[in-house]
């Protein structure tokens, strides 16, 4: 079992080699581990001599100074982690810090921002050691932009009469683009420290990324027809509606880069070496589609809206996967997991709201893998008549959860159902927009009341479900307006949830 003082390394398919980490502590109530990052990387296991030689990693990339990269983990390394010796604990105070188990990014990190241009490097570290620059660079209303500004967006990048102005922030690094900025690409590649990009509302087919320092883009990509991706960029999300013609290009076609996309159909083309895709809030997909498209994956994650997955045994075919991960997610049929002879390399198998059934097959077919270090998490297992009655749901994840009882879960279903059904018949039964909008106004309060009522003897209603709550009669508000061809007054509405709301 691991303990601390355990080394153990790691290998890096971006380095190109092995890091080395130790295990600090464990917390006695959960068995949880602590790992820190040392200061060794190699293409070969190190021998004694070397492990007696390592030290902790210090990291000073963007805000950080002289920093240890140390977490709270989970109760087991990855089966991917090779242990290679043991020392006693190389620091005493235990992190503060949760996350997952490291498999060498920060250290990725550390590299490239030691490759970056060192004029650039050196004006950012001397403004984050200094006193917080506020002094106006350009004025604009009440949100004026300040020296000391780590993101601009389109609006104010418009109000300068050069773009040039903005050098003199040197602590840029975030963009949000909503609207066309005249230069903005040629712009972008003097500026290699803005690591992160969001943009919208394109007006040409082509987007050329190539030459920037973006490590992470969020675009819109409707009307693209092209989208050539930087070197060095790890994580792209794409939104809007993807053309079949879209073709992407990208370092290495797309190995070393996580994809994020609500778009299943995977119509587009590119990236046929991508290493990690995320689909989320997807309501249908097929295995074989994302086995075809990108065979090389290392990484997959499914988040259903719920999701009907089709091909499941397809997914088989997706040789190097080392982390499959899976919630909201329904196969077809009587659909057959992948055995654990098409995974070699799997170390990470998450599934949870998953087919009762199913999820009992795969926790007997791994449990060999499991008690050989596979991290196997199944949870939330559901029956068919759960899914008879669930699969509209927006409070499905409710049930099951630590917080919210079966009961409360069951009853937020119900006024749900209750609201939808009698909202649509409003829609349906004619009228103007103003009586509508009254109507609706009262059934968005009886809703209301019915959660504040679930709420009062417990108070289970945080943030979190709060915000599901809403976003649920939103969407029956739309499905009202689309049904009713009119617009209604939100605000009409709001006023009345929240007269009624207590929670």
């Amino acid at each position: 079992m691991p303990a601390p003082g355990d080394i153990h390394v790691v290998h890096n398919e971006r380095l190109q080699a092995f890091v080395a980490y130790q295990l600090t502590h464990q917390d006695p109530s959960d068995a949880s581990l602590a790992v820190l990052t040392l200061d060794w990387t190699g293409t070969a296991l190190p021998d004694p001599a070397t492990v007696a030689a390592m030290q902790p990693a210090r990291f000073n990339y963007l805000q950080q100074d002289n920093a240890l990269h140390h977490r709270w983990v989970g109760k087991r390394p990855p089966r991917d982690f090779v242990h290679v010796g043991w020392r006693a604990p190389l620091i005493e105070a235990a992190p503060k810090i949760y996350g997952s188990w490291p498999d060498g990014a920060e250290v990725e990190h550390q590299r490239r921002w030691d490759a970056l241009d060192a004029t650039a490097v050196e004006a950012f570290k001397r403004a984050t050691a200094a006193a917080e620059d506020r002094s106006v660079l350009l004025e604009r209303g009440e949100h004026p932009i300040r020296r000391c500004a780590t993101c601009l967006d389109a609006g104010a990048m418009n109000l300068a009469p050069s773009l040039a102005l903005f050098d003199a922030l040197p602590l840029l690094t975030q963009l949000d683009i909503s609207e066309p900025v005249p230069g903005l690409l040629p712009w972008l590649r003097t500026r290699p420290l803005i690591h992160s990009l969001e943009i919208s509302q394109l007006q040409d087919t082509t987007l050329d990324l190539r030459g920037t320092g973006l490590i992470e883009a969020s675009i819109d990509a409707s009307g693209l027809r092209h989208l050539h991706l930087n070197d060095g960029l790890s994580r792209l999300t794409l939104h809007g509606t993807l053309e079949p013609d879209l073709l992407i290009t990208a370092e290495d076609d797309g190995r070393w880069m996580t994809l994020i996309s609500t778009d299943a159909t995977l119509a587009w083309a590119g990236l046929p070496s991508l290493g990690e895709l995320q689909l989320r809030d997807v309501r249908e997909l097929d295995g074989g589609r994302i086995a075809e498209r990108f065979p090389q994956l290392r990484a997959l994650s499914i988040i259903g809206a719920p999701a009907v997955l089709h091909g499941l045994q397809q997914l088989g075919e997706l040789q190097q996967l080392h982390t499959l991960s899976a919630s909201d997610v329904f196969p077809t049929g009587d659909a057959v997991f992948p055995t654990p002879g098409c995974w070699p390399q799997l170390c990470r198998l998450w599934l949870s709201s998953v087919p009762a059934a199913l999820g009992a097959a795969i926790k007997k077919t791994y449990k060999r893998e499991q008690a050989s270090g596979l991290d196997l998490q199944i949870s939330q297992l559901r029956k068919p008549d759960w899914l008879a009655a669930n699969l509209d749901n927006p409070f499905r994840d409710w049930d099951g959860s630590a917080q919210v009882s079966s009961a409360q879960a069951k009853a937020a279903a119900t006024l749900y159902r209750k609201a939808c059904s009698e909202a649509l018949k409003l829609a349906s039964a004619g009228g103007d927009a103003a009586a509508v909008t009254e109507a609706l106004a009262r059934v968005g309060r009886t809703y209301t009341e019915g959660f504040s009522a679930l709420d009062r003897r417990s108070g289970f209603i945080e943030t979190e479900e709060r915000e599901q709550i809403y976003t649920a009669w939103l969407a029956i508000v739309d499905a009202v307006e689309a049904r009713s061809g009119m617009a209604l007054d939100r605000e009409v509405m709001r006023a009345a949830m929240n007269e009624a709301r207590t929670f």
